[in-house]
């Protein structure tokens, strides 16, 4: 058997370990004061429909739940291969599923790509591009969704990372603004209402969906500030808190927008790709001392 292909880059404190081959995730970062900044990957083995609950990966070209596997587009219903385990639904996407591949890479950075050919997992060719790179703040993932099928695709994108917070850790976002949702943890058809507080409660197993914020972070114990941030493309952020992770994830659109009527997409921010035109835009991770 092969080895698998890992990249490691390095850039002042921070350490990136990347697998390609498992959905192009980010399987660690770390700091050399504050320590894991992302759950590390540990497994030895990847199940593409069973991917393990840590590190950071890609949103392509949805993210969040599509009920039933399957969107209306240009009149036609489409379907999609259901995930074994989400009764009937479909979750996040292939892209993380895959295996990318690099296509340059430096001391402190990595670039990859997807080349992806409509399957029943989604019915439109795209390419996606992740730039992973580090700099004296942190982390930056640059991600590129392009449609390269005949017709146009609906598409979203964005970035799941398992941040290494417990419930100790005082979390917080200045989303102005969060979803009514339903017993799915998606949002209803109702107007997202403002909300009262930026705290992010330290309870177990919920998900939130929050829109129009600049910033979401969280206090360690170790005296440091871990703080997301996304270019404006990203106006959405979901929420998502274990006892050992907190998962703070920009996105492009609603979650479930895939499953609303035309106006609705539109306003919660569906993009629809033509042949050959590109979504682009970065997220970030950094740390900084609170001393």
């Amino acid at each position: 058997m092969p080895s698998l292909e890992v990249v490691d880059i390095a850039h002042g404190q921070f350490t990136v370990r990347v697998i390609p081959a498992w959905g192009g995730r980010v399987a660690s970062l770390r700091h050399a004061e504050a320590g894991d900044i992302l759950v590390p990957i540990t497994a030895s083995e990847f199940d593409p429909l069973n991917w393990p609950k840590a590190g950071g990966y890609p949103l392509f070209p949805f993210h969040n739940r599509i009920k039933q596997a399957a969107f209306h587009h240009d009149g036609v219903l489409r379907h999609l291969r259901p995930h074994p385990a989400l009764g009937g639904d479909v979750m996040h996407g292939p892209a993380h599923q895959r295996v990318w591949q690099v296509t340059s890479s430096s001391s402190s950075s990595v670039s990859l790509r997807l080349d992806f050919e409509a399957d029943a997992d989604w019915p439109f060719a795209f390419i996606a591009h992740q730039q992973i790179g580090l700099d004296d703040l942190g982390l930056t993932v640059h991600l590129e969704l392009v449609n390269r099928s005949d017709d146009p695709m609906p598409g979203c994108f964005g970035w799941h990372p398992y941040l290494a917070a417990d419930l100790s850790a005082a979390a917080r976002t200045d989303a102005r603004n969060a979803y009514v949702l339903d017993k799915q943890n998606l949002p209803t058809l109702a107007a997202p209402a403002a909300r009262q507080s930026e705290e992010i409660p330290a309870e177990v197993g919920y998900t939130l969906h929050f829109r129009d914020w600049t910033e979401a972070s969280y206090s360690s114990k170790r005296g440091w500030d871990v703080a997301v941030t996304a270019d404006p493309v990203f106006k959405h952020i979901a929420v998502h808190r274990t006892e050992r992770y907190l998962c703070l994830e920009p996105v492009s659109a609603a979650a479930g927008v895939l499953n609303l009527n035309p106006e609705l997409r539109q306003a919660r921010d569906l993009t629809v790709l033509r042949p050959g035109e590109a979504i682009a835009g970065s997220v970030r991770v950094s740390v900084r001392s609170t001393g």
